[in-house]
């Protein structure tokens, strides 16, 4: 590390130079204030709250910056992600129109640490404190570290965040707001239209301001409704002749260029396709889906605060904090999957330099099924944290710090069905599939049905749906738990030298305790391909349409779409489901029943259960140094911090003693090791690891004039590895033909580096505007990647049937002996019927294709090999990100009227290039963003506007890229101020309901297009 080190202190000397020489320019001003009386002003409403987030900047140790709420119970905005927006550096990641999570300067989520009150809470799985678990108007500001500093908790390579609430003894004598709002959702289709919330929060003093008691409490729900069309993936192909396809052509990097899907050069099918081989790729779609989601959230909130000061240098503070949030979500989709190699496709397609990509992607008669779900998903997730905090000054210049707390999180199945539960109906007269792609418009979904019972569907063409035509098909019960429990302890002291230098010190300890459980019922196999007769669940099927839906998007109303679909009541369906099963009209062979013997419940035996502990200690030192500059005051900060770290990982899952091959259906299944009680087999895994760092950092602020100020900050400063990465769980995803994939956590992952500098000038020409501009950059390296080992023997006795002795003897008289012939699925199927059906590892029973042969691996077959992805850390993955961030806010005397405005420039050393066909490094979510805030605040009228944009920027780097694209929304506030006590407020979001789009390699390879709904609060607020 020593290369960092000498880069630290050589950047922070030009920085110190580079101050000196601005001062040495500078003109000197100096001001007399005017004899007379003082009026003393105190401003309220947003001008204080911007006012108060200006003085966190301009009095911060290093960078900082912040956000402080307008009065009690009131924040500049009801979702505290939406609120940092308008701190520059920061982009929102929003789901279902609400800002979730935070990216800061170009890192994601997974690169910020959020604590509350600064200890790190326990949360469903993350590192990091959900926003979206409290109400903001019990938040009193947030505070944003852009720069590391040795007693800044450690975990933010893009920033450190930390949520604040108040003290009741900050506050003084009694103090109490409610607040009554209601929340309108438009996007909701079956939930109700208005919500309620409500906030109370009270404090009092007592004893000449000794005691404190402050308690907030909020409860709301909201229902909301997300709909959107998706395309699960656009595979990209190479051109290649038939000759290549029938050879094995090989592409430069070795591989073989014709794949899955594979279209030859000059196919009369494909039209505007190109005649000959050329540099460039070609994209396939894989299906259409359309999903309707309406959605139910409430969340309960409350926290109690008890201080206690018996002497002026002693003060003692508990507090408890719950945060209960339930959600659940009634889920619809109607899907077609087309065939990759359908040899009736047809298709058309746009060239945009070397990629091409289809407007319109046919199948005829390859694929039939007309399939249809529907969902429940929910969660129940509990926050409990106990606080206990003792600040003592033993003497004037000494003051220490005790805190403790004990946090745990409960995250659980929010119905009796489970976490995640799904059932499928499908009608199997899908004659013809077209997707149709627009290069700005969502995809379109054009079937053709036929009717039942006819050689493929295709005598009599019909496109009429009718609910005659379903059938019940497959179906998921999840049920998942997620345990967290967090002790935490923390010692700081503060020591102050008599020249005004001081010296701040700690140490602390915190262990992280993560469980997680689950497993999933599955009624798979020969369920896909319909269950008793079409028609046996007419009855209780509902015909819905689409129409009205994607109102306003390209493709929207498009004449060709299909629009009629069916929904039913999910209980009602598991329970026929479950009474045909017993009848013996549904013949369904069930490898995991359940506890309820049918498939249509969840288990809570889990498959896996593992359990993660990270024990962290840590020690530092901060020293700060004041002196004067030709007679200009600095600040320098000089810290060190050390920490180390235990992690501990146990495991719990399946163990598998067999595989089955169906030969016609190309279908695996994998059976569990079973005990001589007939119980499922688990094998116990235990995996540690530990590393150590030491993390410097300094800062540097001179004020060159009395409103300017120069900062400069070096550090070196950590992520660490998400929880799910350190579990060492075994978990095997799917066995298919080319053996079997899975993957497991990584306790031995150390944590992401980055050397970091920022230079900082700033401007405050008067008590209520500034104007800044600061250069940062970052050079990180040791990133966590996914890493793919091939062909591990996970199993002992587990054996592979597709290479064992009796599909060899089968291919080789099929084929001769001779590699270049293929044998189709039905061939090989009807070879095992005639030979090998009294073999004992063979079973022939009758089955939707017919006779169905199926081959059980055995001893004397190889043994099954399967490819495992494992996460770790990449000595090669490495990059440098710089940016500028650009802030003014400025009030334009006392008219009322001001701005605030940010913008912030990301760039990266490392650019997804979409003409190379494999998978590709790149750190995801870099973009610009910008963020401008008019307002007007003069008593009674209080109004905001606030426009806020990001550029398009990188979700996933796989070999099929997924970029989002540019977003802007448009969201006010007005508030009005009735009389001393009483206010009344409207606050609209995304008022000119802006969509959401996601797309591949090209525009036309449209991922995702959700449609964007506005959200309105209207509410009244009273303060005692």
């Amino acid at each position: 590390m020593s290369h960092q080190f000498k880069l630290l202190w050589q950047l922070l000397a030009a920085s110190v130079g580079v101050g000196l020489c601005v001062y040495a320019s500078a003109q000197s001003v100096n001001g007399q204030d005017a004899d007379g009386a003082i009026e003393e002003i105190v401003v309220t409403g947003i001008k204080a709250s911007l006012k108060r987030s200006m003085d966190i900047k301009r009095d911060a140790k290093g960078i900082v910056a912040g956000i402080s709420q307008i009065e009690m119970g009131k924040f500049p905005d009801t979702n505290l992600a939406e609120s940092m927006q308008r701190i520059s550096g920061v982009a929102i990641e929003r789901a279902r129109g609400e800002g979730t999570q935070v990216t800061v300067r170009g890192f994601g989520p997974r690169f910020n640490l959020v604590t509350f009150n600064g200890r790190q809470m326990a949360t469903s799985g993350g590192r990091s404190f959900d926003f979206g678990n409290i109400a903001s108007e019990g938040i009193s500001a947030v505070e944003v570290y852009k720069s590391s500093r040795a007693n800044v908790p450690t975990g933010g390579i893009g920033a450190v965040i930390n949520v604040k609430t108040r003290k009741p003894l900050e506050m003084p004598g009694f103090n109490a707001v409610a607040v009554v709002e209601g929340i309108h959702d438009p996007g909701t289709r079956g939930g109700d239209k208005f919500t309620p919330e409500f906030v109370g929060l009270v404090s009092q003093t007592f004893a000449d301001d000794t005691v404190g008691v402050a308690l907030s409490v909020s409860s709301s729900i909201r229902d909301g409704g997300d709909q959107n069309a998706t395309t699960q993936d656009f595979l990209g192909r190479l051109f290649v002749t038939r000759d290549d396809m029938d050879n094995g052509a090989l592409d430069a990097d070795g591989n073989i260029k014709a794949q899955s899907g594979s279209i030859v050069v000059g196919d009369p099918t494909a039209i505007n396709f190109p005649s000959q081989v050329s540099n460039g790729i070609y994209s396939i779609p894989t299906n259409v889906q359309y999903n309707l989601d309406d959605f139910t959230r409430e969340r309960v909130n409350g926290q109690l605060t008890l201080q206690w000061r018996p002497l002026e240098t002693l003060t003692g503070t508990l507090d408890y904090t719950y945060a209960e949030n339930l959600s659940s979500t009634h889920h619809q989709d109607m899907s077609a999957w087309l065939g990759t190699n359908c040899d009736t496709r047809q298709s058309e397609w746009v060239q945009e330099g070397d990629i091409w990509s289809p407007t319109t992607y046919t199948n005829v008669g390859c694929t039939f099924d007309n399939l249809q779900g529907v969902g429940l998903f929910g969660a129940r997730d509990e926050l409990n944290a106990l606080g206990l905090q003792v600040e003592w000054l033993p003497r004037e210049d000494l003051t220490l710090k005790f805190d403790y707390q004990d946090s745990k999180d409960h995250s659980r199945p929010n119905s009796k069905h489970g976490s995640n539960n799904f059932v499928a109906v499908s009608g199997m007269n899908r004659i013809t599939t077209s997707a149709h792609f627009t290069a700005d418009g969502m995809p379109v979904l054009d079937v053709q049905l036929g009717e039942r019972n006819t050689p493929h569907n295709q005598i009599t063409r019909v496109d009429q749906f009718d609910v005659n035509d379903m059938q019940l098909t497959g179906s998921s019960f999840g049920a998942e738990i997620k345990r967290m429990d967090i002790q935490q302890f923390q010692f700081d002291g503060e020591f102050l030298f008599d020249a005004g230098h001081s010296l701040t010190f700690g140490f602390g300890r915190i262990e992280v305790v993560n469980r997680g459980q689950n497993r999933g019922i599955g009624r798979n196999g020969n369920a896909w391909n319909g269950l008793g007769t079409p028609g046996d669940i007419a009855d209780l099927l509902v015909v819905d349409s689409l129409q009205g839906v994607f109102d306003g998007i390209a493709g929207g109303n498009d004449p060709r779409q299909r629009n009629e679909f069916v929904t039913w009541d999910f209980q009602a369906m598991v329970d026929r489901g479950e009474q045909y099963l017993r009848e013996g009209s549904h013949d369904l062979k069930l490898t995991d029943p359940g506890p309820c013997l049918t498939g249509f419940c969840p288990s809570y035996d889990f498959d896996v259960d593992e359990v993660s502990r990270e024990t962290s200690n840590s020690l530092y030192l901060q020293l700060h140094w004041v002196d004067e500059v030709f007679q200009r005051p600095i600040n320098i900060y000089a810290g060190l911090r050390y920490e180390e770290t235990d992690v501990h990982s146990e495991a719990k899952v399946p163990w598998y003693a067999t595989i089955d091959w169906n030969i016609v259906a190309d279908r695996y299944t994998l059976y569990r090791l079973l005990d001589e009680d007939g119980t499922a087999v688990k094998q116990f895994s235990e995996i540690d690891g530990a590393y150590d760092m030491l993390l410097p950092s300094l800062d540097f602020d001179i004020e060159l004039t009395d409103e300017l100020i120069l900062r400069a900050s070096t550090s070196i400063s950590v992520s660490r590895p998400e929880y799910n990465d350190i579990k060492g769980a075994l978990t095997i995803s799917s066995f298919t033909n080319d053996g079997g994939f899975g993957g497991r956590g990584n306790p031995q992952l150390l944590p992401i580096e980055a050397t970091n500098f920022d230079l900082s000038l700033e401007w405050y020409f008067s008590d209520e505007s500034y104007v800044s501009a600061m250069f940062w950059a970052k050079d990180v390296d040791n990133f966590i990647v996914s890493e793919t080992f091939e062909n591990q023997p996970l199993f002992e006795n587990l054996y592979d049937p597709t290479q064992g002795a009796l599909y060899m003897q089968a291919y080789d008289v099929l084929t001769g002996g001779d590699s270049r012939f293929d044998v189709s699925s039905r061939t090989l199927n009807n070879y095992f019927i005639d030979t090998f059906a009294n073999e004992p590892n063979v079973a022939v029973e009758e089955g939707t294709r017919g006779l169905e042969a199926t081959v059980t691996g055995v001893a004397g077959d190889p043994l099954a090999l399967f490819e495992l992805s494992i996460p770790i850390n990449s000595a090669d993955r490495k990059t440098v990100v710089t940016g500028w961030d650009f802030e003014a806010k400025h009030a334009f005397g006392g008219s009322g009227f001001g701005l605030q405005a940010n913008y912030t420039i990301v760039k990266g050393d490392l650019d997804y290039d979409v003409n190379l066909l494999k998978t590709q490094w790149v750190v995801d979510g870099q973009s610009n963003t910008a963020d401008l805030v008019l307002f007007y605040d003069k008593q009674p009228l209080e109004v905001r506007l606030a426009w806020n944009w990001r550029d398009q920027y990188l979700k996933s780097a796989g070999e099929n890229p997924v970029f989002v694209e540019s977003y802007y929304q448009f969201d006010a506030n007005v508030t009005y101020q009735w009389n001393d006590n009483v206010s009344v407020y409207f606050e609209g979001k995304n008022l000119t309901e802006q969509d959401r789009r996601d797309h591949g390699r090209s525009t036309y390879q449209v991922r995702y297009y959700g449609v964007g709904h506005a959200r309105y609060h209207v509410g009244m607020r009273y303060k005692f």
